[in-house]
Parts: C-alpha cells; sequence; structure tokens
C-alpha cells in the first residue's frame, strides 16, 4: 500500500470515456469512488479490432492512471473437445470469442503480486484472461449471464432459440456456481441478484445509480405530447424490448391519442424510425436532459436481461414519469402506481402511457416520490459506502487468507 491507501487495479472492457450508456456509467461512475479509497489504475480490454479514438484515449489517461490497453484475438472455439467442455466443464473458461495473448496473460500475472486489489467488471472481461483464480479480487457481475439467457427464453418466440437458451441458462448456472471459488468478493446490481448467487456475506450490493442533475429542466411537454425511450439499440433487450413496444403496444396508444409521437434516443436508434407512424429516432444525443424533459413518460419495455437498468435511476434523476415492465424495474425497491407505472402485457403498457398522457397530477405525483427515493438510495454518492465495503471486505479476506 501506498501512504495507507491500496493499491487497485482497475480492469474494464467498456471505455470510461465513451459516449454514454449503462456499462460504461457504471464503469465510470464506480473507478470514481474506488479513487477516493485507493490508488487506481485502469488497464482497458479491446474486444475485437475497432480503433480507439484519440480523443477518448487522452479523456481516459486525464481521468485515470491508464496502466494499459490490451487488444484481444481470436480464442480458439473448434473442434469436439472444445466444444464437449463449453457445455459440460462449468471450469472451461473459453466461453467468449476473444482471448488476450499469452504476453498479456503473463502481465496480469504479474500484476496481481503488485497490486493489492484487483476490480475486475464482468465475468466475460475475466474469463478473456483465462486465469480460474483471482487473488486479493473483486468481480462486478453487472448483468448476470444465466438470468440473461433464461429471460431471453421466455421472451423468444421461436422454438428452437427457446431452448437453446434455456441451454445456455443452464450451462451458465453451473459456471456462477463457482464465482466465490474464482474471486474473493463479488459485487452485483441489486439484492435480487444477490440472493440468486446464494446469498453469501461475500456477496456485496452496488445497485446502478446516477447523477443528481446539477439542474432539472422544467418539464414543458411538447405539443404534440411526446414518449421517450433511451439506450444503445444494438444490445439486444433493448432493440427486442423497443421492437415490442413499437409492434405491440405503439398501435393501441396512436389510436387513443392520434397526435403523440415516439422520441428514440441513442445509437441505432435512426434504424427504428420507419418501424411504425410518428417514430423518430435521434441517434445519439450528448446531453439528453432537455429532450427528457419533454417527455410525458420514458418507457422501459424491456423483457429480456440479466442486471438492472440503469435507465430507471436515469428517469427518476431527471424528474420524468417512467412506465416500465416488471423486469425493466428488477433490482429497484419500487411499486406500481408508487414512483413509477408497471405494466408487463401490451394492452396494460398501453393503458399506462395514456393514463401518463392525460392525466398531469398523475405524473406529479410518481416523479415526486420517485425523485425522493432516488435522492435517498440511487445516487453515485448513496452508494458510494457501499464500493468501500466491498473494497474493504477484500483486503480484510486477503490478510486473512495471507
Amino acid at each position: 500500500m501506498k501512504n495507507g491507501r491500496p493499491n487497485i487495479l482497475y480492469i474494464s472492457s467498456h471505455w470510461p470515456l465513451s459516449h454514454s450508456y449503462g456499462a460504461q456509467l457504471r464503469v465510470l461512475k464506480i473507478g470514481g469512488l474506488l479513487k477516493k479509497f485507493g490508488n487506481v489504475s485502469l488497464v482497458f480490454v479491446v474486444q475485437g479490432t475497432s480503433p480507439i479514438a484519440s480523443e477518448m484515449w487522452h479523456c481516459t489517461a486525464q481521468e485515470f492512471d491508464l496502466k494499459a490497453v490490451i487488444k484481444t484475438e481470436a480464442a480458439n472455439k473448434s473442434g469436439f473437445l472444445h466444444r464437449l467442455r463449453h457445455e459440460l466443464d462449468p471450469g472451461y473458461l473459453v466461453t467468449f470469442p476473444y482471448r488476450v495473448s499469452d504476453e498479456d496473460r503473463r502481465k496480469l500475472l504479474k500484476w496481481f503480486r503488485e497490486y493489492d486489489l484487483i476490480w475486475v467488471h464482468t465475468i466475460r472481461t475475466a474469463n478473456i484472461f483465462q486465469v480460474a483464480c483471482w487473488p486479493h479480487s473483486v468481480l462486478d457481475i453487472d448483468d448476470i449471464p444465466s438470468r440473461l439467457y433464461s429471460s431471453s427464453a421466455r421472451a423468444e418466440m421461436n422454438s428452437v432459440r427457446r431452448l437453446l437458451d434455456k441451454r445456455m441458462s443452464w450451462v451458465w448456472r453451473r459456471r456462477e456456481a463457482r464465482l466465490l471459488s474464482r474471486f474473493n468478493v463479488l459485487v452485483t446490481c441489486s439484492a435480487g441478484d444477490r440472493e440468486y448467487l446464494g446469498n453469501s456475506h461475500r456477496i456485496h450490493v452496488i445497485p446502478n445509480g446516477f447523477d443528481v442533475p446539477e439542474a432539472v429542466p422544467v418539464g414543458e411537454h411538447s405539443i404534440p405530447q411526446r414518449l421517450g425511450f433511451i439506450g444503445l439499440y444494438h444490445w439486444k433487450p433493448n432493440e427486442q424490448g423497443v421492437k415490442w413496444f413499437i409492434q405491440e403496444v405503439w398501435p393501441s396508444i396512436k389510436r387513443e391519442v392520434p397526435e403523440v409521437t415516439l422520441r428514440l434516443i441513442g445509437s441505432g436508434s435512426e434504424a427504428f424510425a420507419h418501424l411504425g407512424s410518428g417514430i423518430q429516432g435521434l441517434g445519439w444525443v450528448a446531453d439528453p436532459g432537455p429532450e427528457i424533459a419533454t417527455w410525458a413518460a420514458m418507457v422501459v419495455p424491456i423483457r429480456m436481461g440479466g442486471g438492472t437498468r440503469i435507465k430507471i435511476a436515469e428517469g427518476f434523476a431527471r424528474q420524468c414519469p417512467v412506465v416500465s415492465t416488471s423486469l425493466g424495474a428488477y433490482g429497484y425497491d419500487v411499486a406500481d402506481h408508487e414512483e413509477l407505472l408497471l405494466a408487463d402485457s401490451a394492452d396494460a403498457f398501453a393503458a399506462a402511457c395514456i393514463a401518463l398522457l392525460k392525466s398531469s397530477d398523475l405524473r406529479k405525483r410518481l416523479t415526486e416520490k420517485a425523485f425522493v427515493k432516488f435522492q435517498e438510495r440511487w445516487t453515485w454518492e448513496a452508494v458510494a459506502s457501499r464500493v468501500e465495503a466491498a473494497v474493504c471486505d477484500c483486503l480484510e479476506k486477503d490478510r486473512v487468507s495471507g
């Protein structure tokens, strides 16, 4: 340790200063909180061969001590033995199409000896290094793969795809059962995920949060009225959820409120504009706050996923009414008609949106309650003590084992 502060190696496959999205925000904000408790060095793992913009590199190097940028290579996933181990051996680490080079793997093993704590974001990133046991380590699981596949199976209409997703959920469930033997401490996004993984005292909950806006724009709702969605559209849960909303929910809303428009924010949203009338894809927006302030409601029509949705906390923070599926709001201690409206069928989701479009009193009541609870639980300042607890627990366990 340096000056009584632990030296922390922070490993991520999400560039912390890239365009804003859920995993990126989590990496950035937890990294910032780790800097309060230790000396943080960042290792960024590039999956694939995409070039890194020099501006992004420069901004990250200003925010963090950028230890290394590691590029991956294709993993060997061919042959009968690989397929057999992939299905049946829960300790098999070739679980993704990429791996690091042998040289970079040796670097990691050397860093194990140089740092007091290793904090790695997601199982995918950890397995890319193909290291079975990580000393003095914290694994931030974020999305739980088996839950992602399980929810995908429930939402899937194709029977073959549904069976494949169920199989992969079983495969990942067995792998997840071994995580506590691979890492000192696990971190999940919700108490429900903690319980799902065994409710061990070595599993900490660090919920997804959002910054308190410096000034929430006054909700001058647009005429005609708007509903909106924000997210990355190449992420399957977002893509599937928005398509379900447009195909199954949107026509009912348009019949009741013909002038309403749907505004989609995020990379790839432009491709969805042709799927229905009154839909506008805005692409990536640097500051979505003023746009969201014009919405009568933020819709979160998520029907598959493995963690929690930061967009729920963002809607609460920006004091925008939220309509969500139960899965979309999973992990947040909220109730229907208290902080938001919950609906899982297409008809119920449409009815909830219509109710908000027609009632300013309902919008006001929901946003006031949601903002109070957001300030208590889901600001990044409120989350800081949980990050510190995970760090202290890992360091204590390492001292005991040493």
